[in-house]
């Protein structure tokens, strides 16, 4: 239950919360307050009892002197009932006096109650004594009379109508004190309140700034200039305004981006719509000039269709990223051949020998297409470099780890510097458009890439592709 009760307390606004809470401890601090003044004028009521009876005891004192010393019991008797006579104010009183030790108590007044003897006959000492029920009180002292024996004397004193009038003032004073602690209490909220406004004032304008409302605070609701919370809300607005101005700048830069980004694409597709249609014209070239061969018409046509096939895969493919429809395949040793065919024609254009090493038995677990995209742009990167007469080869091997080793290597002077820093620092775009396209094709499949360049000699460039999870490339 405090649990539920403390989430519930959270879960209040601050501007309710605070106020409230102080509001509380208002009414609860004004109220200790009343209580502590109600304690403190009983304990002084109960002082000034006690000095009335000792005020009493000195009018009865004067009286009893002469009587005393004189030892006479009617004298001091008569004395006691004019004494008696004289306090009106105490009602049902009881005076007694022992003349001298041992000697029988005097008493005038109210009857004797056998269950609240004077305190002197009990052994007790004390000069003020008040009832269990706190209705009477017994003031006692020892008199002492030149020429005469020490004499006892005690007043019983009655507070029963003040009690009384204490009583019927007890609920009117406790309803007082409720109010003035509630007044308290609703003067200290409200007070929070006010002090709080400031802080609600940046609240309404940092949620303002949420939901993309950058506009500066009401000058009406400014606090004054100078102080704290001015201080604060010129701050909040300062903050507004440079997320306005970034805001704007985010703007500005999403356009160029989507702008560059379009562009970029407009480039990779035909990059890579090109690389296909160089074979596919090669392909024409040779059905034109072998076409009486009816295996040469078959090679040429069959390299025209995968080509073709090759086009519509990057535009599908294209799409679907886009979309986000894209289904991935396993890699197959069938996709490596149709890479080595597309790149061939432009290796034997230029004299070159293409040749494709190892094996890959079963398909691999990595999406088809961007490999395939990835060794189509680096096979024609290395024919590109080869001169006539050299070789380009591309190796496939599996790795003791599973995972996917695809390297070319060439014959030509090496890489130059640019491309081999965009390598090494993972960059999709860079001088070599068809090396970007490498670089993004293994973002998207979780690959790293390994370069042996050899200026003047030769360079191998090694793709290692991890297995995808199952059923991610099925």
């Amino acid at each position: 239950m405090p649990l539920r009760y403390s989430r519930a307390w959270n879960a209040l606004p601050i501007a309710l919360s605070l106020p409230l809470l102080a509001g509380l401890a208002a009414f609860a601090a004004a109220l200790i307050v009343a209580q502590v003044a109600t304690r403190s004028l009983e304990r002084e009521f109960a002082r000034e009892a006690a000095r009335l009876g000792d005020v009493y005891l000195d009018g009865i004192s004067a009286a009893l002197i002469e009587p005393l010393r004189a030892r006479d019991r009617r004298a001091i008797e008569a004395a006691m009932l004019r004494a008696l006579g004289f306090q009106e104010g105490v009602r049902e009183q009881r005076l007694v006096v022992v003349p001298e030790p041992g000697a029988v108590p005097i008493v005038v007044g109210a009857r004797e109650d056998p269950a609240l003897p004077p305190p002197f006959t009990q052994g007790r000492q004390g000069a003020w004594e008040v009832s269990p029920d706190a209705r009477t009180a017994w003031a006692q002292r020892t008199l002492l009379v030149e020429g005469a024996p020490p004499a006892q004397v005690a007043a019983q004193l009655d507070f029963a109508r003040s009690l009384e009038r204490r009583a019927q003032l007890g609920p009117l004073l406790l309803g007082l004190e409720g109010m003035l602690a509630a007044l308290a209490g609703m003067l200290v909220a409200l007070l929070t309140r006010r002090a709080l406004a400031p802080l609600l004032a940046v609240t309404e304008a940092l949620d303002r700034a949420g939901a993309g409302d950058f506009r500066p605070s009401i000058a009406a609701q400014r606090p004054p200039a100078g102080t704290e919370a001015a201080r604060l809300i010129e701050a909040v607005d300062l903050m507004s305004a440079r997320l306005a101005e970034r805001e704007r700048l985010a703007a500005r830069l999403a356009e160029r981006a989507q702008a560059a980004e379009l562009g970029d694409l407009a480039a990779t597709v035909a990059h890579e719509v090109r690389n296909p249609l160089a074979g596919m014209l090669t392909a024409l070239g040779s059905a034109r000039r072998f076409g009486e061969s009816r295996a040469a018409r078959e090679e040429a046509l069959d390299l025209v269709e995968r080509g073709l096939r090759q086009i519509q895969q990057v535009v599908q493919t294209t799409l679907d990223v886009h979309r986000g429809t894209l289904a991935p395949r396993p890699l197959t040793r069938e996709d490596l051949e149709d890479v080595v065919r597309l790149v061939r024609p432009e290796a034997e254009r230029r004299g070159l020998r293409l040749e494709l090493a190892g094996e890959l038995p079963e398909p691999f677990p990595a999406d088809a297409l961007p490999v395939r995209q990835a060794l189509l742009n680096l096979l024609l990167n290395a024919v590109a470099a080869t001169g006539a007469g050299g070789v380009v080869s591309l190796g496939v091997r599996r790795e003791a780890d599973g995972t996917l080793r695809l390297e070319v290597a060439d014959e030509g002077g090496g890489l130059p510097e640019p491309a081999l820093r965009q390598i090494e620092g993972g960059a999709r775009s860079g001088p070599g458009l068809g090396l970007s396209v490498v670089m993004a094709q293994l973002a998207r499949l979780d690959g790293r890439i390994e370069v042996d360049s050899r200026p003047g000699e030769a360079t191998h460039i090694a793709l290692f592709l991890p297995p995808a999870p199952e059923g991610a490339a099925a």
